[in-house]
C-alpha cells in the first residue's frame, strides 16, 4: 500500500472512531438532558453540549461523504454506515426537539 493510502486509510480510521465516540457523548448527553426537565439551567448547559457535538457530528459526516463520493476508498460500507448512524441522530434531534 502506498504511503499516501496509508495516511488516509489512517484518516479514516480515526475519523470513525470519532464518529462513534461523538455518538456516545451524544448519548449519554440526551440521558442528561432527559434527567434534567427541572432544572432550566441545566437543561441549558446540556442543550448547548449536544449543539456542540452536533455540529462535530456534522463535520466528520461531510468528511465521509467526500470519502464515499471520491476513487480513493474503495471499501465505503464502514463510511455508508457511519454516516447513517450520524443521521439517524440528526433525525432523532429533529424529533426531539432540540
Amino acid at each position: 500500500m502506498p504511503p499516501a493510502d496509508r495516511k488516509l486509510q489512517k484518516e479514516i480510521e480515526q475519523t470513525l472512531k470519532k464518529v462513534q465516540e461523538g455518538i456516545d457523548l451524544f448519548d449519554e448527553t440526551i440521558e442528561k438532558l432527559n434527567g434534567a426537565e427541572k432544572n432550566p439551567a441545566l437543561r441549558e448547559k446540556y442543550e448547548a453540549e449536544l449543539k456542540k457535538e452536533i455540529k462535530k457530528l456534522q463535520k466528520l459526516r461531510d468528511s465521509i461523504k467526500g470519502w464515499i463520493s471520491g476513487k480513493e476508498v474503495q471499501d465505503k460500507d464502514g463510511l455508508v454506515e457511519r454516516r447513517r448512524d450520524i443521521e439517524t441522530v440528526f433525525a432523532h434531534c429533529r424529533y426531539s426537539n432540540l
